[in-house]
């Protein structure tokens, strides 16, 4: 089982409460992960998702169901899921902070998660420059979408 960690922190010019409206809708959340080839919307605080993900020589669909917890409005929410798919598996935790000032808000976020099976098998040096990526990418995502909301 390979660990992988990551945090950052983003300023955007919105309120607190139009970021935590944003991350906290399902639907809306789904779109900032990458290579998304469906979206369905279980729950208001649930969905499950297919990616296409590439790691090392491997290509293929994940499927994840993703949970919307810890609601804290509008400073705190966790996104907790799990994935399959590419014969592995994966838990996750995507924590977000939103602090408001008078110039908008930070957010700051911290995924932690948890790959098994071959990807995770695959090594650190294979599985951290592809996590890492998917994970910027769906941050600057994230704040695209925020500064147009």
């Amino acid at each position: 089982m390979a660990k992988i960690h990551y945090s950052g922190s983003f300023n955007v010019e919105k309120p607190a409460e139009t970021i935590y409206e944003f991350i906290t809708n399902p639907g809306k959340a789904a779109t900032i992960l990458p290579d998304v080839q469906s979206v369905d919307v279980v729950s208001n605080d649930e969905f499950m998702v297919k990616m296409m993900i590439g790691v090392g020589h491997m290509k293929g669909l994940i499927t994840a169901r993703v949970k919307i917890t810890n609601k804290e409005p509008p400073r705190r929410v966790k996104m907790s899921g799990r994935g399959t798919g590419l014969q592995s598996s994966m838990d996750f935790d995507l924590d977000f902070e939103i602090n408001e000032d008078k110039n908008g808000s930070e957010v700051k976020w911290a995924f932690d998660g948890n790959v098994g099976g071959l990807v995770g098998a695959m090594g650190a040096r294979v599985l951290d420059a592809v996590a890492e990526k998917m994970i910027n990418d769906s941050i600057i995502k994230l704040q695209r979408e925020l500064a147009q909301v």
